[in-house]
């Protein structure tokens, strides 16, 4: 993975502490959209019930479940990050009010 450094992200906003605050908020954009993706992918798996066995010694265990792909999704702050570094990021600062 490429290395970013804080110069970088403060040539962005002139502020680290700023650009923080800035990826912060993307990250949790970020994490909203991989989250709606993981349930979409959740609701079209089939629902395996053990429950009905009392006795977990009988239960079989769904194989190709164990080994199902799961989709891999990078981690929101690293998105963010890199994202802020590319100038990919849009944001404005809130007018204040008279």
């Amino acid at each position: 993975m490429a290395k970013v450094s804080l110069e970088e992200l403060m040539e962005k906003t002139g502020n680290i502490y700023e650009a923080v605050a800035i990826m912060a908020k993307r990250s949790r954009q970020v994490n909203d959209i991989q989250k709606k993706l993981i349930d979409q992918e959740r609701d079209t798996m089939p629902i395996v019930d053990i429950r009905d066995s009392e006795d977990f010694e009988d239960v079989e265990i769904d194989r190709e479940a164990l080994n199902r792909e799961y989709t891999k999704l990078p981690k929101p702050t690293t998105v963010s990050i890199f994202e802020m570094r590319d100038g990919k990021i849009e944001y404005r600062y809130k007018e204040e009010e008279a």
